[in-house]
């Protein structure tokens, strides 16, 4: 075992003027270095965390002493540790936190000085304030933050006498940030902080301190204990019957654990981190034993027992935090109105009339539910009353279950018309949920390591319902005004809910979720009574709640066979309706990164185009060529009105008409195309750059003498700009001419590009389509490159003949910087025609969809060629 350091050696360099400034700081500096070696070495072999932090703060107390001590004539001052080492807890990178206290500042201020450059010499993160008393009163009235620093402070060295006016300051009868205040204040710090962190747990990449569950939720229970108990641990809470020895047993060791990641986090980082990035959840997930099993590999292992620890972290801290405000807050004045024989409001929460409530009715424990949706003006449960229902959640068994009068409590929960996604939200954070379905257990912290579901299954479900809520309320119309509209006029939103409940939930089992979760929502629906006609639609949209958004996103919407099939699938309006709604809340419950204004376009694109063809009838599709022709009939009369004549662009239209140019567009971009080209100069490059709102992104138009392989020029361009391409359009013309359109988004803000960038591609561009070879290019997205590395994909590519002129090929493979400027460059070796492509991004994976042929613009059909350029592909793909 590592021996641990020894100081003196250090404190007789400081003692001894003599000494060089130089090599006292060397002997300090080896000193720490040597002590953060022998402390990591000491975790390698499984010491506990919680006494490695604590010894270090003790150790960090020697070395400020003695360097006080040297630099600081007695009675001068008095040094004060803050924050978390005033809690004396130290991790190895974090910041040292002095509060010096000194009544004459300014005649002391260069010994102070270098004081403190010593220790940043020595490395030290120090985090300091130099103050009188009465500053100390001053500022920490100004800033809750600096109150709490004070309320954490610890006495080191110097005047003692300063330190205990200090603490006078926290007196009882003190009127520096009364009890009341100080838990007002700090509640709502830690609402604002949650709400940086979307107010769950289930972060792709969690913050260890800061996000909710974390460590800062523990140590906010804390402080406002300390505040109005004068408390120096949360177990005194346990003394003064606050709080039970089975939530103070949960709370330690989530603290416990917390600090064992955080410290793992340093130590594999060699400096400060509290982000619980991709490569460190694999790398903690081994140190910590995990190991992959048939159901689990480690990391989601590792994972998912984190968010059992914060999830009981943000229940705790909810009870205690609302326990605090009642003590606090309510009075001989209490209001207490009576609701029924088993709830009563107190103060606008919701109580329960005596301890054997749920006991003797257990059907209580969902009525609790109910009650909080019919009345708005309860502001939530006591502490009491949520106490009690997460000790009687065993009650919830079979015979709970298959009781007439508790199923359709349940479904009662799900038809009122406020109140559903709080009611949902609760019931699954007091345990409600989990226990009335079993099958929701199974996905209940369950993680998928990857990029694209930013949260643990059961709260994409959460956030999923919460978007529908979302829908029916008119004070979220503008986020979306379509979906607004189709859920006024549903005749059962419950269904809609219940579908969301159930969308995602066979994930984790073997097989495809869809299919296994259809079975268990139409077991939920007939063990509930719906009606045969209501199962089905609920199954129907569980098994086809991805059709949509992959249709959507990969298929050409422009074509009226895709949208024939679609509307074949659909059947009818009504299903349609609940299936756009669905799948938009389900998309937008993924992450925050994932909708943007191109995919809500591509969405309205199908929903419309399917409502129009239901409205037709299903067997009849739109001919292109019928469809081509009442685009340009539109677009002529557009034109017209803008004083430019048909005789002007004729020969335009002419050299496009065997192009699926005009089916693929809108009558409006058809008329606004023309207006930029009829003009053009045949034997140049025009290329064009605008934000196109109606589609959700920016444009890029070029329109040039024929050349193959301008995609592979693009896309390498456009990459190396930092642009994420999402749909690449290639017509070409009877007179030798060939346009290009092409949708994109600034990658870093997943949004339009920014004006004043617009010169900058343009001029790219140009200078690209001047060179006769284009390379792959290396990664230019880091982000990107540092998140997906830590995730296998293996690369698909797939051929489907669409008809005599056109092959589909599909690739899905990880989503790598420079990927699509690779796979242009492949296409442009093998002599391949691009015709069209559809880029579609999940998470770490990219699905991308392009329409080729040969340079004849025939379909390959060969085998053996398909497999030349299946072997092609790979190549560029895997370098």
């Amino acid at each position: 075992m590592t021996t641990r350091p020894s100081i003196p050696s250090f404190f007789h360099s400081l003692e001894d003027k003599s000494t060089p400034l130089i090599e006292q700081l060397k002997a300090g500096r080896k000193v720490l270095t040597e002590f953060t070696q022998y402390q990591f070495t000491q975790f390698e072999e499984g010491a506990a965390v919680a006494e490695l932090i604590k010894e270090r703060a003790t150790f960090i107390d020697q070395f400020l002493k003695k360097i006080w001590q040297v630099f600081i004539p007695e009675n001068v001052g008095t040094l004060i540790a803050v924050g978390g080492y005033g809690r004396g807890e130290l991790h190895p990178y974090s910041d040292i936190d002095l509060l010096i206290l000194c009544d004459d500042i300014q005649e002391n201020q260069e010994d102070l000085s270098k004081f403190i450059t010593f220790l940043w010499d020595l490395g030290f993160e120090v985090g300091h304030a130099i103050r009188t008393v009465a500053d100390c009163e001053t500022a920490g009235l100004e800033d809750v933050t600096t109150a709490t620093n004070l309320l954490e402070s610890r006495w080191l060295t110097g005047d003692y006498g300063r330190f205990e006016q200090l603490q006078q300051l926290w007196d009882y009868h003190s009127t520096f940030w009364k009890s009341e205040d100080f838990f007002q204040a700090k509640f709502e710090e830690q609402e604002n902080r949650h709400q940086r962190f979307n107010d769950t747990i289930y972060q792709l990449e969690p913050n260890i301190k800061e996000s909710p569950g974390g460590l800062r939720d523990i140590q906010t229970i804390y402080w406002v204990a300390k505040r109005h108990f004068n408390a120096n641990s949360i177990n005194e809470l346990v003394q003064r019957n606050f709080l039970t020895t089975e939530e103070f047993l949960e709370i330690e060791a989530a603290y416990k654990y917390l600090n064992r990641i955080r410290f793992a986090l340093q130590h594999k980082k060699r400096r400060r981190e509290d982000r619980l990035q991709f490569d460190l959840q694999q790398a903690i997930a081994e140190s910590f034993g995990y190991s992959d099993n048939a159901e689990k590999i480690a990391v989601e292992q590792f994972m998912s027992s984190y968010y059992r620890n914060v999830q009981n972290v943000v229940k705790l801290n909810e009870i205690l935090l609302q326990h605090f405000r009642e003590v606090l807050f309510d009075d001989e004045n209490t209001v207490t109105t009576p609701i029924n024989n088993h709830f009563k409001m107190v103060n606008d929460y919701l109580d329960i009339t005596h301890p054997k409530v749920f006991l003797k009715n257990p059907t209580a424990l969902l009525e609790s539910f109910i009650i909080l949706e019919s009345l708005p003006e309860i502001k939530g449960l006591r502490s009491n009353a949520i106490r009690s229902i997460r000790d009687h959640l065993y009650l919830i068994d079979d015979s709970f279950r298959n009781d007439p009068i508790n199923k359709a409590l349940f479904m009662e929960i799900f038809r009122q018309p406020k109140g559903v996604n709080a009611a949902v939200k609760r019931m699954h954070s007091y345990g409600v949920l989990s226990e009335y379905l079993p099958v929701f257990k199974k996905i209940t912290g369950l993680m998928q390591f990857n990029i694209f579901h930013a949260y643990t299954v059961d709260d994409h479900t959460i956030l999923t319902i919460r978007n529908l809520r979302r829908f029916f309320v008119d004070e979220f119309t503008y986020e979306f005004p379509t979906a607004h509209q189709i859920a006024k006029d549903l005749c059962k939103p419950e269904l809609l809910f219940l579908s969301g409940l159930f969308h995602d939930i066979a994930k984790g089992r073997n097989g495809a979720h869809e299919v296994l979760g259809a079975v268990d929502a139409l077991e939920f629906a007939q063990h509930h009574n719906l009606s045969k006609k209501d199962g089905k639609l609920i199954s129907w949209l569980v098994r086809h709640h991805l059709d949509f958004s992959s249709i959507a996103q990969k298929k050409d919407l422009s074509d009226p066979k895709v949208i024939q099939y679609f509307a074949k699938l659909v059947g009818d309006q009504e299903h349609l309706d609940y299936l756009y709604l669905l799948t938009v809340a389900d998309v937008c419950s993924t992450s925050s990164d994932v909708w943007n204004d191109w995919k809500n376009s591509l969405f309205l694109d199908l929903y419309n185009e399917t409502s129009n063809q239901l409205a037709l009838s299903i067997n009849s599709p739109k001919d292109r060529k019928k469809k081509a022709l009442q685009i340009q009939e539109k677009s002529r009369e557009m034109l017209s009105k803008r004083g430019i004549p048909s005789a002007e662009f004729n020969a335009l239209w002419s050299s496009f008409s065997k192009s699926d140019f005009f089916s693929k567009q809108s009558s409006s971009d058809v008329a606004r195309i023309t207006k930029l080209l009829y003009q053009c100069d045949k034997t140049q490059s025009n290329i064009f750059l605008e934000e196109q709102s109606q589609r959700g992104a920016s444009e890029l138009i070029i329109y040039m003498p024929d050349r193959d392989y301008l995609f592979a020029y693009i896309a390498h361009t456009l990459d190396s700009l930092g642009a994420n391409v999402l749909e690449a359009q290639i017509f070409s013309s009877s007179d030798n001419m060939t346009l290009v359109l092409v949708y994109f988004l600034n990658r870093e803000t997943n949004d339009y590009l920014d004006e004043d960038r617009h010169f900058e591609v343009l001029d790219k561009i140009k200078y690209q389509l001047t060179q006769d070879e284009v390379y792959p290019l290396e990664s230019t997205n880091l982000i990107k490159a540092r998140r997906t590395r830590h995730f296998e994909t293996p690369t698909e590519v797939m051929f489907n003949q669409i008809n005599d002129s056109l092959t589909e090929l599909s690739i899905n493979t990880k989503d790598t910087p420079g990927l699509l400027a690779r796979i242009g460059c492949a296409l442009k070796e093998e002599n391949i025609r691009l015709h069209d492509a559809k880029i579609h991004t999940v998470g770490e994976k990219a699905e991308d969809v392009f329409l080729i042929s040969n340079t004849e613009n025939q379909a390959i059909t060969s085998k053996e060629r398909l497999m030349h350029i299946k072997e092609a592909l790979l190549e560029m793909i895997e370098q």
